[in-house]
């Protein structure tokens, strides 16, 4: 569940094809992030497959179905796209927001 709320502008560094795989810097601190936690990439839910420290934060990679790939805009999963990220509600996180399920 997530509440709508953007915590995080991420930048793709990495797209294999065509997009199927990502991998993106951004602000979260590495040891925050679990391996298959969920994240809103520009309000797609994808899961974390791989953690790595980076510079500014964490250097997050993703797998990206052919459905989320066919759901989404051409051109999103490019190296060099910035793109909104939020981290999936945990039970007695503030709500800040709303509810979007």
């Amino acid at each position: 569940m997530f509440t709508g709320l953007i915590t995080d502008i991420g930048t793709l560094m990495h797209a294999e094809r065509g997009g199927a795989h990502i991998r993106m810097e951004c602000g979260y601190p590495a040891q925050d992030i679990a391996m298959g936690e969920s994240i809103a990439v520009n309000g797609c839910c994808l899961t974390v497959v791989a953690i790595a420290p980076a510079p500014r934060g964490a250097l997050l990679s993703f797998d990206l179905s052919p459905e989320t790939l066919a759901c989404t805009r051409p051109g999103l999963w490019q190296a060099g796209s910035r793109v909104n990220l939020e981290r999936a509600l945990r039970v007695g996180d503030r709500l800040g927001g709303h509810f979007v399920t």
